[in-house]
């Protein structure tokens, strides 16, 4: 039976990743490796794997290498035909979906990538693939909160168009990795996937998502102990996509407009008793510090993301 490729990459996360290998060994009998990555946790995190699930293959970083980097271990690593992303925070909650993935791709020799419809723990819809962030895009999001409205569930089982698809769940053929390359490890974290699948879409493959494979998603579990840091990571990413598919000029009109994001959400989420406050102050304050150098930032000359 031909190999799927499940790469995790994990970061302080031992419980949530446990519960992603199980759910993985729950709901396929075979045809699947697990190779998971360890970005230099310390809680233990790779003993305790490698104890309950030795056929798990564990590559161990000795720090913090970001998403990108680790992930692209793991492809390299890899032995499958088709490569599938899995964050540590996912549960598999449909029986047999890399059956319907391989057999979807099968009948479908265009479509490149394939991701899920990803649900929050209390079954709400996250998301069912998405659309390439634009300056259009961020004013909805971060000055109207359009992302916080209640999503339609997408129902049936028919193959969904998108631009592009979580890295929490994404399938994606060793054909197309070989063909666009693995993802742009100067992404730290965040934006990596859009515009690994902009590369695809660029080359020419579809990428869908199958709404009958159902993801539980507790969405950023390991980045919310540095969301500070976080908010600067996906700050210079996204604005970083938005110049090299929209234009610089546009890009730094994003740039600021997720600077004014920040602000509205101080006095939100003091109202609110949320303990993020302090984190989109300080994530400001450190957005404002690369204004100066902005324009060299979001055309990647003179920063890497993560390495500052």
């Amino acid at each position: 039976m031909p190999l799927t490729s499940i790469i995790i990459v994990n970061w302080n996360t031992k419980a949530l990743t446990e519960r992603c290998i199980q759910s993985i060994y729950n709901s396929i009998q075979s045809g699947f490796e697990i190779i998971m990555v360890d970005n230099g946790s310390t809680d233990g995190s790779v003993e305790y794997i490698k104890s309950k699930y030795p056929q798990v293959n564990i590559l161990a970083n000795s720090s913090n290498e970001g998403y990108a980097r680790a992930n692209n271990r793991g492809i390299r690593a890899a032995q499958g035909d088709i490569i599938l992303l899995m964050n540590s925070d996912t549960a598999l909650l449909s029986p047999g979906p890399l059956e319907r993935i391989r057999t979807y791709l099968h009948d479908n020799p265009a479509v490149g990538v394939i991701g899920a419809k990803l649900l929050y723990p209390d079954g709400r819809l996250q998301s069912c693939g998405r659309e390439f962030i634009s300056l259009k895009t961020l004013v909805k999001e971060q000055l109207f909160f359009h992302s916080a409205l209640p999503k339609p569930m997408q129902a049936g089982v028919k193959a969904v168009p998108v631009d592009y698809v979580d890295g929490a769940f994404l399938a994606i053929r060793r054909s197309v990795v070989d063909k666009i390359g693995l993802l742009n490890e100067a992404y730290y974290m965040y934006a990596e996937d859009m515009e690994w699948c902009y590369a695809a879409r660029r080359a020419g493959w579809q990428i869908v998502v199958l709404p009958d494979i159902k993801i539980l998603h507790e969405h950023a579990a390991s980045s919310i102990k540095r969301f500070r840091e976080i908010l600067v990571h996906n700050a210079v990413n996204t604005c970083r996509f938005i110049a090299k598919t929209r234009g610089l000029p546009e890009a730094r009109s994003g740039f600021y407009v997720l600077l004014a994001g920040m602000l509205l959400r101080i006095p939100i989420s003091v109202f609110r008793k949320r303990k993020l406050a302090l984190d989109y102050y300080y994530g400001l304050k450190s957005c404002l510090a690369l204004l100066p150098a902005l324009g060299p930032i979001l055309t990647g000359k003179d920063y890497e993301t993560g390495r500052h």
